[in-house]
């Protein structure tokens, strides 16, 4: 995707091959600039994939800058504050358009055309963004993204004016998501688009479960733990673990197996084995190696995932191919 805004940082930021400090997050194959000026340092890191433009901005900030930006499409974008003492303010010049980015806080942005600035305060900020293929949120599945569907529309449209969803928390999983991302880009192989587009799939249906979760809902804890479970699976396969869903529900494992026994009368690990074992039986046909499936589905080797389809349906992996 190309890359849709653009910034003029003050006549006394210089561009540097390196920096004085370390990158919090370093993004493999990334094209890297460097600035600084007497009191400030500026890092960028982009990545441009055809699903989406990936954007990492670190700054080092003894003094307050602003920055102004221009935008010459409207497009839509997912931003995550990895870090920030004192919120980052963005605003449009010539509409009633904030966004403040807040530490540990996830988005939705519509950016329209424009020129806006964004408020560095002094401190140490990481901003991380993606410009994002709409076509992503196609129907039906658009229907599970209520909360974005202004800012889809108004994507399509190239509405004038900039509109943002509700906030969503960043935890630990996303930015071990991210970073896993980070490590995986690599734009010399067939399958780095695959790749980028698995991970990104990822992340927006976390945030959603996410947005789920703060808004309160009718659904409960261990039916939050079933969807944030299908979602891993679906994108970790065999490596997606328990212990990470009781982490973000703040639960013990064994406190979702027990409701999870009582509600739907099996443990929890059950119901993750069935899941992983309905996930495999849809890649399995997808493809001609058992080795490709095995590596997709998150198991070390083929004998690893033969040994969990064997235990579970008497079948080796290659009868239960055929049995799909």
């Amino acid at each position: 995707m190309e890359r849709s805004y653009d910034f003029t940082l003050p006549q006394d930021y210089k561009l540097v091959d390196s920096l004085k400090q370390t990158v919090a997050y370093p993004i493999r194959n990334a094209q890297v600039h460097n600035w600084e000026s007497r009191n400030n340092c500026i890092c960028e890191q982009t990545f441009d994939g055809r699903y989406g433009y990936l954007y990492y901005y670190e700054f080092w900030m003894d003094y307050e800058e602003t920055i102004p930006i221009f935008t010459a499409l409207g497009d839509l974008h997912l931003n995550y504050t990895l870090l920030s003492d004192i919120p980052l303010k963005q605003i449009h010049h010539g509409q009633d358009f904030v966004m403040d980015f807040v530490e540990e806080r996830g988005v939705y942005l519509y950016l329209a055309k424009g020129e806006y600035s964004l408020t560095v305060p002094k401190g140490h900020h990481i901003l991380v963004g993606f410009i994002l293929d709409a076509g992503i949120f196609r129907p039906p599945a658009n229907r599970n993204f209520d909360f974005l569907q202004h800012l889809v529309i108004a994507k399509k449209e190239q509405a004038s004016k900039s509109a943002k969803s509700t906030t969503f928390r960043v935890g630990d999983i996303t930015k071990r998501q991210l970073c896993l991302l980070f490590s995986k880009l690599n734009p010399n192989i067939l399958d780095n688009e695959h790749m980028l587009l698995k991970h990104l799939i990822f992340l927006i249906q976390l945030s959603r479960f996410k947005v789920l979760k703060e808004k309160q809902t009718n659904l409960s804890r261990i039916d939050q733990a079933r969807y944030l479970l299908e979602i891993n699976i679906l994108h970790q396969g065999a490596k997606a673990k328990l212990s990470d869903i009781a982490h973000v529900l703040s639960v013990t494992r064994q406190h979702l197996n027990n409701e999870h026994k009582k509600i739907y009368g099996c443990k929890f690990l059950d119901y993750r084995h069935q899941i992983l074992l309905e996930h495999i039986a849809t890649v399995i046909v997808e493809n001609e190696k058992l080795a490709t499936t095995a590596e997709e589905c998150g198991f070390s080797a083929v004998s690893e995932m033969n040994n969990f389809i064997k235990k579970r349906t008497n079948l080796t992996a290659l009868k239960f191919k055929l049995q799909q």
